[in-house]
């Protein structure tokens, strides 16, 4: 009778180190960004560069995903990190985080 208590225990315990199943986002990627946005909090607008781009192209922040996809055709899944200079807004830099988590891409590990 004992036996049957421990090994019902164990199983108990096991069972409890499975894989958490909080809702939480996934842990940023730790690959290099396929696209770099930086939030310019003054101009309030996002520019936009690709991997390799030295110059982005500055465009407004709502229009983001349309143009990451239409324009630039970055697939769904590509990383991307979010960059801002010191006048930026902590709920826009939430905003763009959200359509562009919305429309399928990753975040990176230098994401702000």
């Amino acid at each position: 009778m004992r036996v049957r208590s421990v090994f019902a225990s164990t199983l108990i315990l096991l069972a409890a180190c499975g894989k958490s199943t909080t809702g939480q986002e996934p842990a940023p990627v730790a690959s290099r960004p396929d696209l770099t946005v930086t939030f310019d909090g003054k101009r309030r607008k996002c520019i936009v560069a690709l991997a390799g781009e030295a110059q982005g192209s500055s465009i407004s922040c709502d229009e983001l995903v349309p143009f990451v996809k239409d324009e630039l055709r970055l697939p769904s899944g590509s990383i991307y990190d979010i960059q801002a200079n010191s006048d930026a807004d902590e709920g826009e830099i939430a905003r763009i985080r959200a359509n562009m988590n919305g429309a399928g891409y990753r975040p990176g590990s230098g994401s702000r």
